[in-house]
C-alpha cells in the first residue's frame, strides 16, 4: 500500500496531539489560523539554529508558546534577542505573551533527520551514514525508517535509498509514529529526506 497519508494527520487527536490549541467562529477563523502560521514562521526564521521539536500555540486571553527544544548549548546566543521576538509576534496578535521553553531530551523524526542533513555533505557513502546515525540513537526507539531520495553522490539519474530498523506499523492508528519531511539543497540538485520513527 502506498504511504499517500501523512502518519500525523492520520493519528491527530487519536496518538498524536494537536500542536495548535486555540477555538473561533466562522467570522475570525481566517483570521486566526494566519496569525497562527505567522507565529511558526517567526520562531522558526529566528530559531534555526536551535533543534525545535514542536511549537504549541495555545490562544486564549493570553497567546502562550511552548517551545520544545532538544538542543540547549546555544540558547544562550538567542536569550538576548528574546525581547525583539516578543514585539515581532505582538504586532500579529495584540495579546500577552508568555513563552514557555520546554527541553526534551527525546529523540524524534526531526531530530534524526537534522543530524542527517549535518554530514551529508561529507563524502560518505548515503548508506553507510543512514545506517550509523540509527544505530547511534538506537535504544530510544522501536522502529525506524529513513528514505532519502535524489541525485545521490552527484549521480546522474535520481534514486531512492532507504535503510529500515525494527518495525513501521503504519497501518495501526493507535500506534505513535513520528514523521518528518525535509529538503536539501546540494551542488547536484535537491535532495527529499523522510524519517518516520515508532515509539511503543
Amino acid at each position: 500500500m502506498g504511504k499517500k497519508v501523512n502518519p500525523i494527520f492520520f493519528r491527530l487527536g487519536k496518538s498524536n496531539p494537536y500542536h495548535s490549541l486555540w477555538y473561533s467562529n466562522k467570522k475570525h477563523y481566517g483570521k486566526i489560523l494566519k496569525s497562527d502560521i505567522l507565529i511558526k514562521e517567526i520562531l522558526k526564521k529566528n530559531l534555526f539554529y536551535i533543534n525545535i521539536s514542536y511549537i504549541d500555540i495555545i490562544i486564549t486571553n493570553v497567546l502562550k508558546l511552548n517551545i520544545y527544544l532538544t538542543d540547549f548549548e546555544k540558547f544562550d546566543e538567542f536569550y538576548k534577542f528574546l525581547d525583539l521576538l516578543v514585539i515581532e509576534i505582538s504586532k500579529i496578535l495584540r495579546k500577552n505573551i508568555l513563552i514557555n521553553f520546554v527541553f526534551e531530551n527525546n529523540v524524534n523524526a526531526k531530530v534524526l533527520s537534522n543530524s542527517i542533513l549535518k554530514q551529508i555533505n561529507n563524502k560518505i557513502s548515503i548508506k553507510r551514514l543512514m545506517k550509523k546515525e540509527v544505530l547511534k540513537f538506537i535504544n530510544h526507539f522501536d522502529g525506524c525508517k529513513i528514505q532519502i531520495s535524489g541525485r545521490i553522490e552527484g549521480v546522474d539519474i535520481a534514486r531512492k535509498e532507504w535503510y529500515l530498523f525494527g518495525s513501521i506499523p503504519l497501518h495501526t492508528i493507535r500506534n505513535k509514529i513520528d514523521f518528518y519531511f525535509s529538503e536539501h539543497i546540494t551542488q547536484y540538485g535537491v535532495l527529499g529526506i523522510k524519517t518516520w520513527v515508532f515509539k511503543k
